[in-house]
């Protein structure tokens, strides 16, 4: 049978791969028996923003991608398992769940893991390659000289390989010098590629028209590179392309020939509540912090009508012209005769709330933002098969650790996963057999997450988990079988959402009634409930989840965990940073960004529900003046306070991935201020920063996976106490 595959520890593993590193030991002698792979995806893409996959009255313009759908399987209950950006590329390059491949939260994609699909595919012979949207990392110190110093700003790094040999990457990261934006300095050395969405923010839910030329945007760079690439791809050895569009992700910036031709009329209806389980969402006094339109990077909050218009327009635009160039690339495919020899599979690493619920952006429980398209085209050299093209599976749960199983199995690579080691996807392959899934297998949580049992048929429901993004209180666990949904609410002290939600996606597809309360519902949802208790059980995941007596346990936020590559388990009460425990009275200074540095987890911080900045790693302890608020005085942890405010731990904290600006230190008045030489203090807040080199530094940007920099650095715990210093 295809499908799940169990497969020896990491140590072994990185043998193995050592072991077939020899890649180009087979291409010569390798012909076009093998397919060619073409995985292609979008960022922040509902499954709603496809025609056929329209929901709530919404008319996409997606004809490409609806003939790809006709053409293939198409999936409706399509899920990113843990819907940010960085997470869920991880579970693509590994295959694996959440708690497996270790990333709970939005972070960093480690620099590498025991086994990655592009790897594996190396060494059965494949070229591959990436276009467009990676997410993990870049290396400025690999570097070429300029080609011409007036135009040409050089090779100003590279991304991350995994496996990849070829990667032409936009981020849409402001400030990575990736090769989009080299490109765009090339064609245009007077301007910031940014200078094209003026007035919009990288994570806004505004919208408004793409002001350069639109051969300049973003997604007719990806799908142009994409073009050229096929046009001169090898027709005697195997390759396997990634081509990922940075948009649908905001900016929502579409060209304005495409935002005139999308109307309001095309827009799905907003999903509100019913029964107001959403309201405390709207950005009304009381509500989260983030919340409402005085934020332009809000993630939840009642926007004003014709503001909430245009941005949702721009944003169903920005997918109409996506489509455009997803029809090229499937015209190039069909004039090099690729088209009948190429396994094809479409889909999005999460959603965007578009004002569902209130909400906006990507990380939430809520199908919006977890319910992804998902597209699967086979070859005609492939078969016979029992599928008709065109079949739409509706009753069966698939997730992007499916990816790399299937590109796998396509290849005819499934037996090169080390024995031991596990990969929690299922090749949908087995699909064409049956679309039933009864010709599959599945893996089952095993005993911490090492032992995998496989079971017959298609898995019967999903995980899902995000840790701590945005606020506090969007910290949860979910259970799916794309008929029911359980969401289990973590975050301690949290008066909302209910620790519990439960959906019947059948009856309710828009998530409006909850039914956690409805008596009628009480043996379904403790169903649910044991169903996470004993997947938490079996994983090991440990008494910071679940009791004693088997309960689930509201608990600190984790972004990394145990199974994280390079990361080990953080035992309660003691969290390591740079091999030191953190404890109060520990100092706080600049230091540089770690981000794909192991070390990185000593900079994470989050806002707390009482405006507290707190360590993400350890939050208990907060930052703070030490010994008092003034002009010169420098910063420590303390323990945070949990039941009353407490004045020296209130900051007025930046908005994740808002633009730079200050951090005020609410009851003195004094902003937070960075220095060249490394130091973090408190001083009197300037209207007019200096850019000499060496001034003071007032402006910051708190990433989304928890850094709070300025350009000389980041807020990083310091565990000597004779480092700590008040600066007169």
């Amino acid at each position: 049978k295809s499908g799940a595959i169990t497969t020896m520890s990491v140590r072994r593993a990185v043998s193995v791969w050592v072991a077939l590193g020899a890649v180009g030991m087979a291409r010569s002698a390798l012909t076009v028996s093998k397919p060619n792979l073409l995985f292609m995806m979008a960022d922040q893409l509902r499954v709603d923003t496809q025609g056929a996959d329209a929901r709530f009255g919404g008319k996409p313009n997606t004809p490409n991608l609806d003939k790809l759908a006709s053409q293939g399987i198409r999936f409706t209950n399509a899920y990113s398992s843990t819907p940010t950006c960085t997470p869920a590329r991880a579970a693509i390059l590994t295959g694996q769940s959440p708690w497996n491949h270790g990333m709970l939260g939005y972070g960093a994609v480690a620099p590498v893991y025991p086994v990655e699909m592009p790897v594996v595919l190396r060494s059965l012979g494949y070229t591959t390659s990436s276009i467009g949207k990676d997410h993990f990392g870049w290396n400025t110190s690999d570097t070429r000289p300029p080609l011409d110093p007036k135009t040409d700003t050089g090779d100003v790094g590279s991304g991350t390989p995994h496996g990849y040999e070829q990667m032409t990457i936009y981020d849409g990261l402001v400030g990575q010098p990736d090769d989009y934006h080299q490109w765009f300095h090339r064609q245009h050395p007077e301007k910031q590629a940014e200078a094209c969405w003026p007035t919009l923010n990288m994570n806004g839910w505004m919208g408004a028209a793409f002001t350069c030329d639109e051969y300049l945007h973003p997604t007719a760079w990806v799908g142009q590179q994409a073009v050229d690439w096929l046009t001169t791809a090898s027709t005697t050895v195997p390759w396997f392309l990634k081509i990922s569009f940075h948009r649908p992700h905001s900016p929502y910036d579409p060209p304005s020939r495409v935002l005139n031709a999308t109307l309001e009329s095309d827009l799905p209806e907003v999903m509100l509540a019913t029964d107001d389980w959403d309201t405390v969402f709207r950005g009304s006094p009381g509500d989260p912090p983030g919340c409402g339109p005085n934020d332009s990077a809000a993630w939840c909050g009642l926007m004003p009508p014709a503001e909430q218009q245009l941005g949702r327009r721009s944003y169903y635009a920005n997918v109409a012209f996506i489509d455009e160039w997803v029809g090229k690339i499937m015209t190039t495919l069909t004039t090099t005769n690729f088209l009948e020899k190429t396994f094809i599979i479409w889909t999005a690493d999460h959603g965007d709330g578009q004002a569902d619920h209130f909400h906006w952006r990507k990380g939430f429980p809520y199908q919006f933002s977890a319910n992804v398209p998902m597209l699967f085209r086979w070859p005609a050299s492939f078969g016979p098969t029992n599928t008709p093209r065109g079949t739409v599976i509706t009753d069966l749960v698939t997730e992007l650790r499916d990816v790399f199983p299937t590109m796998l199995d396509a290849a005819g690579g499934l037996h090169l996963i080390p024995s031991g080691h596990r990969i929690d996807g299922t090749s949908l392959i087995c699909l064409l057999s049956d679309p039933t899934g009864a010709d599959c297998n599945h893996t089952t949580p095993g005993e911490h997450g090492n032992v995998t049992a496989l079971s017959t048929g298609w898995r019967p429901w999903l995980d899902l988990e995000h840790s701590t993004c945005y606020n506090n209180t969007n910290h949860w666990s979910a259970l799916t079988d794309g008929r029911m949904k359980y969401i289990f609410n973590a975050c301690e002290g949290c008066s909302f959402p209910a620790i519990e939600q439960l959906f019947n996606l059948t009856a309710d597809p828009g998530e409006r009634v909850g039914l956690h309360t409805n008596p009628d519902y009480a043996v379904e949802l403790a169903k649910w409930r044991g169903r996470m208790v004993a997947q938490f059980q079996a994983e090991g995941r440990g008494p910071n989840w679940v009791s004693s007596n088997g309960t689930l346990l509201t608990r600190p936020a984790e972004t990394y965990g145990p199974n994280y590559p390079q990361h080990g388990p953080n035992p309660p009460g003691k969290f390591q940073c740079t091999q030191t425990t953190l404890v109060a009275g520990d100092g706080i200074d600049l230091r540089p960004n770690q981000e794909t540095s192991p070390t990185r987890i000593c900079q994470d911080v989050h806002a707390t529900a009482l405006g507290q900045m707190a360590m993400t790693v350890a939050p208990t302890l907060c930052v703070q003046p030490s010994p008092a608020p003034g002009p010169g005085v420098g910063l420590s942890l303390a323990n945070c306070s949990t039941t009353a405010v407490n004045p020296l731990q209130q900051w007025e904290l930046p908005s994740i991935d808002k633009s730079a600006t200050t951090v005020v230190h609410k009851s003195s008045g004094l902003c937070l201020t960075g220095s060249a030489g490394g130091t973090a203090r408190l001083a009197t807040c300037a209207t007019v920063q200096s850019l000499e080199p060496g001034a003071d530094e007032q402006h910051w940007i708190l990433g989304a996976s928890g850094r709070l920099c300025t350009p000389s650095g980041c807020i990083s715990v310091v565990t000597k106490p004779s480092m700590r210093q008040t600066f007169l």
